[in-house]
């Protein structure tokens, strides 16, 4: 009994000093270490004022009030008993230096002239630093390099303690690791990293990657390409790993089709566009007609990869039956006349190109070739062109592009230049063109192309710093527009001028409709995908080719530009041959025209 009352006595004399420390007031708040500050915004975020109760929970929430104004390294609240009902206050605060110096390090992919002013707008020299600024201006800088693709972290943010009034700002961009390549059986490594231009070592780029991947897609080598990002051996080291699902990349075909005069036509071909896994392509065409002309061959082989610094190497060598004015082989023929008059041509085509920079291409080649007319077959004594000989040309062109991807392009521009000088040698002429007897015996010529293309598609959101899963961007809808114009000065020989009509230029018209010294063709597209091999595609062209010689049929020419519409829609499917088209298009009397390619539009 005794024990419990004097339990209880204890228990009322500390409730009755907690009550006595509770009822303490403030007497009054002094402020020290104020250099730059104005001790106004310090009182007015302090709640504890003179006469209000003081207790540590109210001081610990001011000390957090004052140091949150971002102006203070520290900040401490000493509290002083006065009697038994007051207590004395002192705010003892250490202040951020007064900024002279922006000091950045560590950047490597921006200068310091493109970091600085998203540091100033925040932070001006001579003024005290604020530590609320530091968020904003790392988040302004992080979305610098973000949109461009890049990951950093930030190794240091704010005043040196060593060197008072310098604002440090050391950047730690995140770089290349060891790139991993699975699932290759039979492409070589070497091959991969070659078409990569990511590298171990350089700054890490997520756009960069999925350029590469896409770039690697479009090879048709693959039917899927994927993989992720890990850190690797230090917190700023993203380490690579792709996984490549391998494609059928050679085929053998052999068949009978109608050629474009209606005559069956035996063929064989052999294509392998990954040969050795080097990237390389071998290709074997053989042809057979029933009725006149005699086979046609032709054997071609490239190498993009022909040495070290990026050089590109394409040859072919052929003996081929061309059937002139003729429709593109899908469906019958064009249909306009039964009359023909091809040609079989003999020569071969070499070609070499490499990128100068990331942005500039260039190339050179010769074409040589011998024509003959043969198994002319005219209702008329006239309504035919033959102009047998030898034709030997360069083509010689450069180009600055952004498209990408290259076989594909979803964004980007490029405009192209391209020259060619041409020597011919025409040994026969008649029909159409007998009466322009200048193009006999020896001539010279200068073909000369420029186009322009661009692309226009929403760029993929991608999170860098939070992507872990790589691969292809998703599928999106394109506009793209190419406008190109040719002009050749010179004598020409007929073929050789510019024409314009069919499959890859003004569709709804047909095959070498217009031609001339002059051309001109715009198209505009809208390409939208259902899935990733599988597109719906609709179209515009306006073009034309004037300023040519010889007539035929009634395939009416002018001197001065006439130029046309064309419109239609189309598919677009992805397959081991690569992209392949059909279009149904219209001129501009409403009528209709199918057209085939194997191949991109543009």
């Amino acid at each position: 009994m005794t024990q419990r009352f004097i339990s209880l006595i204890a228990l009322v004399a500390l409730a009755g000093a907690a009550m006595a420390q509770t009822t303490r007031t403030v007497r009054t708040v002094t402020i020290e270490g104020l250099k730059n500050v104005n001790d106004i915004g310090i009182q007015g975020v302090m709640r504890l004022k003179a006469g209000q109760p003081v207790d540590q929970a109210a001081i610990v929430r001011d000390e957090e009030e004052i140091f949150n104004l971002g102006f203070f390294s520290s900040v401490q609240i000493l509290r002083r008993d006065v009697g038994d009902t007051e207590a004395d206050l002192v705010v003892q605060v250490k202040e951020y230096p007064l900024i002279k110096e922006i000091r950045i390090e560590g950047n490597t992919i921006f200068k310091d002239e493109d970091l600085l002013p998203l540091i100033e707008e925040q932070q001006e020299l001579g003024q005290i630093w604020n530590n609320n600024k530091a968020q904003v201006i790392t988040t302004a800088i992080r979305k610098k390099y973000s949109d461009k693709g890049y990951i950093i972290n930030f190794e240091q943010f704010g005043p040196l303690a060593e060197s008072e009034g310098t604002l440090n700002v050391k950047i730690l961009e995140s770089v290349v690791g060891d790139i991993t390549l699975n699932g290759l059986s039979r492409t070589k490594p070497e091959t991969i990293r070659r078409v990569m231009k990511t590298r171990p070592g350089e700054p890490f780029n997520i756009q960069k990657i999925t350029r590469d991947m896409e770039e690697l897609y479009y090879t048709y080598w693959f039917e899927d390409v994927g993989g992720r990002q890990d850190v690797g051996a230090r917190p700023e080291v993203v380490d690579l790993t792709l996984n490549f699902k391998e494609a059928r990349t050679a085929i053998l075909n052999a068949g009978v089709a109608l050629d474009p005069q209606s005559r069956l036509v035996g063929t064989a071909s052999f294509t392998e566009n990954n040969f050795r896994g080097m990237g390389q392509t071998l290709g074997l065409e053989l042809e057979m007609a029933t009725v006149g002309g005699g086979p046609s061959a032709r054997i071609a082989f490239s190498n993009r990869f022909m040495d070290a610094i990026g050089t590109s190497m394409s040859a072919s060598i052929y003996s081929r039956v061309v059937y002139n004015f003729t429709g593109n082989g899908f469906l019958g023929s064009s249909g306009d006349t039964e009359d023909s008059f091809d040609e079989r041509q003999t020569g071969f085509e070499l070609r070499f190109g490499r990128e100068l920079t990331e942005t500039t291409r260039a190339s050179v080649g010769l074409t040589a070739k011998s024509t003959k007319t043969i198994t002319l077959r005219t209702t008329t004594t006239e309504d035919f062109v033959q102009q047998d000989g030898d034709l030997i040309m360069l083509n010689l062109s450069g180009e600055i592009t952004t498209a990408a991807p290259s076989v594909e392009p979803v964004q980007g521009q490029s405009l192209r230049l391209t020259l060619e000088p041409g020597y011919s040698n025409i040994t026969k002429i008649g029909g159409n063109v007998a009466k322009f007897s200048d193009t006999l015996g020896s001539s010279t010529f200068l073909r000369s192309t420029v186009s322009f293309r661009k692309y226009w598609s929403d760029q993929p959101e991608l999170a860098p710093d939070e992507t872990v899963e790589i691969g292809l961007s998703k599928p999106r809808p394109v506009l793209a527009f190419k406008a190109e114009y040719g002009y050749i000065t010179g004598t020409v020989p007929f073929f050789e001028q510019l024409f314009v009509g069919g499959t890859n230029s003004l569709r709804g018209y047909p095959n070498q409709r217009f031609w001339g010294s002059n051309s001109f063709v715009t198209t505009l597209e809208y390409r939208y995908p259902i899935q990733k091999s599988f597109n719906l595609v609709g179209f515009v062209d306006y073009g034309g080719a004037w300023g040519g010689y010889g007539q035929l049929r009634d395939f009416e020419q002018t001197q001065n530009a006439d130029l046309r519409l064309g419109y239609g829609v189309g598919l677009g499917f992805r397959t081991p041959l690569g992209p392949i088209r059909i279009e149904f298009a219209f001129d501009d009397k409403g009528k209709g025209r199918t057209h085939f390619t194997v191949g991109t539009s543009f």
